[in-house]
């Protein structure tokens, strides 16, 4: 005699044979392992894309900040190297603004 949570198994996937048309149980449990590994796939994507998006958005943020705050300077006449010492950006980007 088989347990419950078992037959409750079978159960399920023979529905899930007659209702999507799969030859086998096997390839019912298949498509249900592979549609459980997809969904997680793209949870974790989803989730590290997001990450990924945010640390790049707060990166830019920073920097815009950065150069606007050595235009600011530029146009008050502070020196190049003040401006870079104070901003962090390099003479370079300060005198490409």
């Amino acid at each position: 005699m088989l347990p419950e949570e078992e037959k409750e198994m079978i159960m399920d996937s023979l529905e899930v044979i007659q209702n999507k048309g799969y030859v086998s149980i096997a390839d019912a449990d298949y498509n249900r392992g592979f549609s459980a590994g997809e969904e997680k796939g793209f949870s974790t994507g989803f989730s590290e894309g997001k990450a990924e998006g945010f640390s790049e958005g707060e990166i830019k943020g920073i920097t815009d900040a950065k150069l606007e705050m050595a235009k600011a300077m530029l146009v008050k006449g502070y020196p190049i190297s003040d401006i870079a010492i104070i901003s962090g950006l390099s003479e370079e980007e300060i005198l490409k603004l």
